[in-house]
Order: structure tokens, then sequence, then C-alpha cells
């Protein structure tokens, strides 16, 4: 028996190569799913012995040079042309959909453009300028975008500014949270992102904070996702994309055919 458990638990094991992420999937009965995101600081081995050499089967170890955390994708077939594969995605989180290299945010050449399909601004995070009060929708809204962001080419969302594109400032976020500063906005900002979104995500999304006329202002540069996300709304899911300036929610019946379009698998098992 326990033979045949560690062959069926070596069996349903499988690692996914996604651009800019390696997705691990492992268990008979409970299924078990991390997903390791990709960066240039990686460092790659393969090894294997005699009879794996024979069978073309071996060991890549991915390590973390920054934290010394090592993933090992173990008993690969072929495992040169996976490393080759990996490499290939090892950095492509950082580029669109036309294999474009995304430039940093400038701030006033976001300021001089009209919204479009990756850029959207917003007066605030969670600030109700109307009626003076936090309001738990404008953080709803915010992440919406985000979330369509993730799921298309990626984009910019600039905080702090009116319809005219004029500096408003995040001041009035600040006055809303306890730590009043860049350092509580970022704080706040991840754990609605986290709750909403998803922790493993986060890495996605980067957020710079920008002065001009003497307001404060952030730009939340967000990166294609390399897994589809759903936004968590009211106890339920819901999956959007962006369609020109507006952030569109697909029906679950549109979600399979654009997720097989917009991330093509590629499976290392």
């Amino acid at each position: 028996m326990i033979t045949v458990y560690a062959f069926l638990r070596w069996y349903y094991e499988s690692y996914t190569i996604r651009p800019g992420a390696i997705s691990h999937q492992r268990g008979v009965f409970l299924k078990q799913r991390t997903l390791t995101p990709l960066h240039p600081s990686m460092s790659f081995t393969v090894s294997s012995g005699p009879l794996k050499n024979l069978l073309h089967y071996g060991t890549i170890h991915i390590r973390e040079n920054a934290s010394n955390h090592t993933l090992t994708l173990a008993d690969i077939s072929r495992p040169e042309q996976c490393l080759q594969t990996i490499e290939k995605a090892l950095d492509n989180r950082s580029m669109n959909n036309n294999n474009a290299p995304r430039k940093q945010s400038d701030i006033a050449e976001l300021l001089a453009e009209d919204e479009h399909e990756q850029l959207e601004f917003k007066s605030s995070l969670r600030f109700d300028h109307r009626t003076s009060q936090v309001n738990r929708e404008i953080e709803k809204t915010a992440m919406k975008t985000i979330a369509a962001f993730l799921n298309s080419k990626g984009g910019y969302l600039v905080v702090g500014v009116d319809d005219a594109h004029r500096p408003l400032g995040i001041h009035y976020d600040y006055q809303t949270i306890g730590r009043q500063d860049r350092d509580g906005f970022e704080n706040h900002f991840t754990q609605v992102f986290n709750k909403m979104i998803g922790a493993e995500f986060r890495h996605h999304a980067q957020l710079r904070f920008h002065t001009l006329e003497g307001k404060e202002l952030c730009v939340v540069d967000v990166e294609p996702s390399s897994a589809p996300v759903y936004l968590r709304l009211d106890n339920d899911e819901h999956f959007y994309v962006r369609t020109g300036n507006v952030s569109t929610p697909l029906r679950l019946s549109e979600v399979e055919s654009y997720a097989r379009s917009r991330w093509p698998r590629g499976t290392v098992s």
C-alpha cells in the first residue's frame, strides 16, 4: 500500500510553467497548489544519476539568491528542455501581451493622457470627497480596476487626481488610516488587495509615490498576471478585464474561453 501510494503521489504531481511563474500541484486525495513567481535573480541547476540519465529524468533546483529559498522540481522528464522553457518564461511577467517592455511610470506623461486600456484615474483610494468620509465602495472600484489590469495587459491606476487630471493629493486618504504616511497607505492598500484579490498576486502591483504641485499622488503600477485573477466582493467572485477605458465583467461562460486564450499553458509532469 505504501508503494502504491508513493507511486500515485509521484504520478499526480505536476508543474505548470506560466509566464513569470511556476505552479506546483501535488496530492492524491487532497490537492495542494502553490504558485512560485520567477525572478531574474534566480539560479538553476540540474541533477541526475546514471540511471536517470539513461531514462532522461532529472531534478531541477531553482534558487532565489536573495532569500536562499529553493524550489525543487523532482524527477522531471527531459529536465534540460524543461529548463529552457522556464528560462524563456523567467522575466515574462514584466512584458505585456505584445512582448514590449513596460516603461516606468512618469507622472507628468500619465496626467497628460486620457483614460485608456492601461490607464485609469481615481480621486482617492477610500475617501469620498462628496461626503467627506470613508467609502468602502471606492476601495472596491479601485480593486476592480486593478483586477482588470491583472487579467489584461497591465496598466497604471493613478490615485489622487480629479476628473480633469488635476492633483488632489492622497492626504485625505492618509487621514482615514492609522499611520498617516506612505507606509501606512501602502500597508492599508496591501490589506485590501490581499482580501479582495489575493496575496499571491500582490507582487504584480507596485506603488510609486510622486509629488506634483505640492500634492502627493500614488501610481499603482500593475503588471499582467501569470494566472486568472478573481475579485472577491460580497461573498462572491467576479472576473474583470479591460475593454477600452472600462473594467468589464465577464460571464462564467466567457471566462473559460478568455483564460485559454490569455494564458496558454505548458505543463511539465
